[in-house]
């Protein structure tokens, strides 16, 4: 059995809805994205599958949707759209003063990924996901992504992990299907 991992670093925030602790503010981490893919034999390149089209396919798509976003789960962004929206409003309003126009819309994804989405109240990134985004949950939503997109009769995810913090020592959440 081959076994191949790759990842990507996100910069992105979220809040966790009706968490008891700290979590509750809106709070940003460096994530990490890691894949672990396996296949029993090599493609004709000599590959389990190109890195290139794991970053195509899985990573690029996920960068596009949370890098430099707020992450939210469906019901904190429809019950807070409108606040959003004035936020967002202001916060890229102070362009004007710096560049004199608000300038381009932010990267993001167009269309949906495994069920999240972008929306830009105000002009600010959102990454709208059908659960809260914490590390665990997010894990499990990108082992479904790989799957749905990079998985076939001889690739199948291992896992997935999501790390929250690289430092001063690693903490993430990892999904294995079980």
């Amino acid at each position: 059995m081959y076994r191949v991992t790759t990842a990507v670093h996100v910069h992105f925030s979220h809040h966790v809805r009706g968490h008891s602790g700290p979590c509750i503010s809106l709070h940003g981490h460096t994530w990490k994205f890691e894949l672990t893919l396996a296949s029993p034999r090599l493609d004709v390149e000599g590959f389990v599958v190109d890195f290139d089209r794991v970053h195509e396919l899985v990573l690029d798509p996920c960068h596009r949707l949370l890098d430099h976003s707020l992450a939210l789960g469906h019901v904190s962004y429809a019950e807070n759209e409108a606040v959003l929206a004035a936020l967002g409003e202001n916060l890229l309003g102070s362009r004007r003063e710096t560049l004199g126009h608000l300038g381009e819309a932010p990267f993001h994804l167009d269309g949906e990924l495994g069920g999240a989405k972008n929306l830009l109240p105000g002009g600010m990134k959102v990454a709208v996901f059908p659960f809260t985004p914490t590390s665990e949950r997010l894990a499990e939503w990108f082992f479904g992504v790989a799957a749905q997109r990079i998985a076939n009769a001889d690739v199948r995810v291992v896992s997935t992990r999501v790390y929250e913090s690289l430092h001063p020592v690693a903490t993430y959440a990892e999904f294995v299907p079980g």
